[in-house]
């Protein structure tokens, strides 16, 4: 009797352990802690932490290498091609005209937050696939653009985690891209002058958020199974709370340093391993702190090039890699398809050098002739070039990793890309083959910028910094002023600031300069910061407000009443604004030209006309 107990108690333990273990899987979650042993939470889900096929993984789900509670292994990872994509059309995951980017196998490129999508395509957050174009904000909201890359700021991923956007940027959860609020195209509205409206602040950690608004100092709203949302820092990115109790900052930690996730080892081509930060297979640690490659390789074994046993390195600009390899895949096969002749041959080379190849000595590739330039990673102080060496041109298609060794899934004869993991991107040779290989990435995370062997991340005005490549604007410079003079920023005492004489204005370091009066620079206040206006009344006593760049000069008004000048002399009425007069100056010598001294007055006059024009 006791004996039948026993089976009869076994199999009820056995079969809530089977109960426990399905209702794991697939369960929602924020952290690993709410699953259970032997799943791990990726993308809000529980997930089985190890397998060996598909099959032992649910629906939705794959069999992949990946970052499994802070280690590298098999596990089960949400698929990241969605199986309706394979009989879907452009327009359902491409949106607004755009159309899906294929691989040269013919299958979907496929991206997420740490790949990015190649060349000009542009990563579609709401199915992790590459488009050929994508519309990213609403027509009243203006795009965030990584000054970096020259592409937009994602900010979720697949509807999950809602991470910060930079300065008063929101992200657009329909899209999920990161959104500043633009101008509305509407006519002119005259109204009177109102003290300026301060918005609410965003909430910080700990208090209660929603997606759309986001959350301040670096925190991530995070949202739990029963819809509750707060504001934490995102840990799952190398995020952790400050010391002031209240913002979040990314954790960096050197060589040899203890690191629970990838994202936090700050030393390019460095991995957590075994709960410290390491280098990554094919590295070794050099002097100065960082991972140097064991060796640099060309295609086809092939030694790249070295002058006094010293590495020749070189800058290849992005457009140039689309170019270069149609060209020489042209020297694969004739019009016909068959095996190329000699005197085929000897044309197509013939061409390529004449054309294509004289792009080099035009700053886009200063390797040497009968080389060409392996791009590596991409160059901080040159925007949309690649920093790299140069190696021999090929002969035959093998690919091969530029440092370190490929993933283990990346191997002779198919290599491909189907199965890198984020800490790996897919590197092509375009140039010598068509075949994708699985390398190793210098820094994980798409907001670390790489310079001279670490991963630092960027910044924006006012944050701390450690080198001036930090230092980044949140959008892309405008096109040039014509009465301003634009400027990088640099990292002085450790603060991202504009350099001396300049001042931050309109989100750029700007040097602006008076076109009325005695010229040169405006009025400043105590701080240093420009006096802005809309009359010359908001100026002091010899001042008076540029009408062309709406801060304070030093001179004279030569004007009539409630009219300032513009900068510019006439003979008639030649002025170019539709309120401007031609004014002669006391002395009789002179004609100047002068408008409106209000901005509110200017804008009224011009609603007026605009009014009669109409009617």
């Amino acid at each position: 009797m006791r004996s039948r107990r026993l089976v009869i108690l076994s199999i009820l333990l056995f079969l809530i352990g089977v109960v426990s273990a399905r209702t794991a899987s697939g369960r929602g979650c924020t952290h690993s802690m709410q699953c259970g042993r032997g799943f791990f939470c990726q993308e809000g889900a529980c997930r089985k932490d190890s397998c060996s096929n598909d099959l032992q993984c649910d629906e939705g789900e794959e069999c992949r290498p990946g970052n499994v509670n802070g280690r590298q292994k098999s596990g089960c990872f949400k698929s990241l091609v969605p199986k309706s994509a394979l009989g879907g059309t452009s327009e359902d995951f491409c949106p607004g005209g755009g159309a899906l980017v294929l691989s040269p196998t013919g299958t979907l490129t496929i991206c997420d937050l740490t790949e990015d999508c190649p060349s000009t395509h542009i990563c579609n957050p709401v199915h992790g696939v590459c488009c050929t174009k994508l519309p990213t904000c609403p027509k009243t909201k203006k795009t965030m653009v990584n000054f970096i890359t020259g592409k937009p700021i994602m900010c979720q991923f697949k509807q999950g985690r809602v991470m910060p956007c930079p300065e008063n940027g929101f992200c657009e959860t329909t899209t999920g891209f990161c959104c500043v609020p633009g101008v509305d195209v509407e006519p002119p509205v005259v109204v009177t002058r109102a003290p300026a409206i301060i918005e609410n602040e965003r909430p910080w950690r700990g208090q209660v958020c929603s997606p759309q608004s986001g959350c301040s100092g670096g925190a991530a709203c995070i949202c739990g199974a029963r819809g509750n949302c707060m504001c934490e820092c995102a840990t799952d990115f190398g995020y952790t709370l400050a010391s002031d109790g209240k913002t979040c900052q990314r954790v960096r930690r050197r060589l040899k340093e203890k690191c629970k996730t990838d994202m936090e080892c700050s030393a390019a081509f460095s991995e957590c391993s075994s709960g410290g930060c390491r280098c990554k297979r094919g590295f070794k640690r050099n002097g100065d702190g960082g991972c140097e490659p064991l060796e640099y390789r060309c295609v086809n074994k092939a030694a790249p090039l070295k002058r006094d046993e010293k590495l020749i390195t070189c800058s290849l600009k992005n457009s140039l890699l689309s170019s270069v390899s149609t060209s020489f895949r042209s020297l694969k096969k004739s019009e016909n398809g068959s095996d190329i002749n000699d005197a085929e041959f000897e044309r197509l080379m013939k061409g390529i050098q004449n054309g294509t190849l004289l792009d080099f000595g035009n700053e886009r590739d200063d390797c040497p002739d009968e080389h060409y330039c392996v791009p590596v990673f991409d160059d901080a102080s040159k925007p949309g070039y690649y920093k790299g060496f140069c190696c021999p041109s090929p002969s035959e298609i093998r690919p091969t990793c530029p440092v370190g060794e490929p993933h283990e899934s990346s191997y002779p004869p198919d290599y491909g890309c189907n199965k890198c993991p984020v800490d790996y991107y897919c590197h092509r040779d375009s140039v010598a083959t068509e075949k994708s290989i699985c390398c190793p990435k210098p820094c994980v995370s798409l907001e670390d910028i790489y310079h001279e062997g670490q991963c630092f991340s960027m910044a924006y005005y006012g944050d701390s910094c450690h080198i001036s490549s930090q230092c980044v604007y949140s959008k892309s410079p405008d096109a040039a002023e014509e009465y301003a003079e634009v400027a990088k920023m640099e990292c002085a005492r450790s603060i991202c600031s504009c350099p001396a004489g300049f001042s931050y204005a309109d989100g750029q370091c700007k040097r602006i300069m008076c076109s009325i009066g005695l010229r040169g620079e405006p009025s400043v206040d105590k701080s240093g910061q420009l006096i802005r206006c809309e009359r010359s009344s908001d100026c002091s006593m010899g001042h008076m407000c540029d009408p062309n760049t709406h801060v304070c000069c030093k001179g004279t008004n030569r004007c009539p009443k409630d009219y300032v000048e513009t900068g510019e002399q006439c003979t008639d009425d030649n002025c170019r604004g539709i309120n401007q007069i031609c004014h002669r100056t006391k002395n009789g010598k002179a004609k100047i030209c002068c408008t409106y001294d209000d901005v509110t007055m200017s804008a009224m006059r011009d609603a007026l006309n605009s009014t009669t024009m109409n009617l």
